[in-house]
């Protein structure tokens, strides 16, 4: 893993508090890291905070500083690695509850919809009813006065011959009605053996199931989905129940084989245990790397003259990183001050002091091997460019 250098950071003398400007502390760096600080010493990380704040120990033993470069270095590797998966597999476990719950909701909504089928049928089966009912008010009605042109057959045939036909309809209405009622009633019993079927087993067409609204549904659920399978040197594993780990298994780790096996441990890893200053051969390591020693090289780019607006053309060209300065051309070859070149996009500006009477304006050209020149303070044509950079020495 490499090491965690992006920003600067504020340290004071005496303090275990470091504040960073620019930093991302808790995506890139774990408690037990190696905290190399401004003044090139090594602490142990042993809290972080927030992105922009952590703790280190012992205190800071160099001068408080704002603003300074320091060093992030991993030291328990495997053990965040095995974090971050651990985090991802929580969040998609997460996301996996989610939708089961967003399914039960569902369901939920169906089974009150196919309630109110119920009551809606056994509303229609009452009407039926009140219908049969009239049809049997009217038969009676019909009986009465069949009776009473009975009575009076022998005065008028042609009456008793119309109340006839009149029955005859009555008793075809009662039929009707009675069957209607009979629909009515079986379609009520279907509903209500509907409803309580979903209850019951949550099989529907368009349901997979309810049986999470039961006591043992989330067991249900859970029974349903496969076991993890390892990976193999041949096939890939496939997702699903990772296996419950047994009191032995406590301080193992689980594979991408499907199995809890033991933290690695011995020379391979380096027996890495207890606190920094512990470690003597990874201190003596780190010490020597502080030990060691580094100069200054001068890396000419251009010589020739140029005095007026125009472009030269570098021996190679600029870098983001590069430190440029310049030579002049008067008598005393005056030197500019170091200018960072942090940007060589087409067009950037580089302006060299020499002093506060003698300014030197230049730009990027159209490609980074070019720099041209857009002013001078008179008798200070440039006879040199230059990049200073530091190197280990041998």
């Amino acid at each position: 893993m490499t090491w965690y250098k992006t920003g600067t950071v504020a340290v004071t003398q005496g303090s275990n508090a470091v504040i960073g400007t620019g930093t991302s502390f808790i995506a890139n760096s774990r408690v037990g890291d190696a905290f190399r600080g401004p003044d090139g010493e090594w602490y142990e990380v042993t809290n972080i905070a927030s992105d922009t704040a952590l703790s280190i120990a012992p205190a800071y033993q160099g001068a408080t500083l704002a603003a300074g470069g320091y060093s992030l270095a991993p030291m328990q590797g495997y053990v965040k690695d095995s974090a971050d998966a651990l985090r991802a597999a929580t969040q998609l476990i997460a996301s996996g509850v989610a939708d089961m719950q967003e399914q039960v909701a569902t369901a939920t909504e169906a089974a009150e919809s196919a309630a109110l089928s119920k009551a809606g049928a056994t509303e229609q089966a009452g009407i039926a009813t009140a219908a049969a009912s009239l049809s049997t008010e009217n038969r009676d009605a019909a009986q009465l006065a069949a009776q009473q042109s009975a009575s009076s057959a022998q005065a008028s045939g042609s009456a008793a011959d119309r109340s006839e036909t009149a029955r005859d309809s009555i008793v075809q209405s009662e039929q009707a009605a009675a069957a209607s009622a009979a629909a009515a009633a079986e379609s009520a019993e279907q509903a209500e053996a509907v409803t309580v079927g979903k209850a019951a087993s949550g099989d529907n067409n368009d349901i997979t199931s309810l049986r999470a609204l039961s006591a043992d549904g989330l067991d249900r659920i859970r029974l349903g989905l496969a076991p993890l399978v390892g990976a193999t040197a041949s096939a890939a594993g496939t997702k699903g129940l990772v296996p419950a780990p047994s009191i032995s298994d406590r301080l193992k780790v689980l594979s991408g084989a499907g199995t809890w096996v033991a933290l690695p441990t011995g020379a391979a890893w380096g027996a890495i245990t207890g606190t920094l200053s512990a470690q003597t051969d990874l201190q003596s390591a780190l010490t020597s790397l502080g030990a060691q020693s580094y100069q200054m090289e001068v890396e000419s780019l251009w010589t020739g003259l140029i005095g007026a607006a125009g472009q030269v053309t570098l021996n190679r060209s600029l870098r983001s990183g590069d430190t440029l300065f310049l030579k002049h051309s008067d008598s005393s070859t005056l030197t500019t001050q170091l200018v960072p070149v942090l940007d060589i996009t087409s067009g950037k500006y580089l302006i060299f002091f020499a002093s506060s009477s003698a300014v030197t304006q230049s730009f990027v050209g159209a490609t980074p091997n070019i720099l041209s020149f857009s002013s001078f303070t008179s008798g200070y044509g440039v006879t040199g460019i230059y990049s200073l950079k530091v190197s280990k020495k041998p």
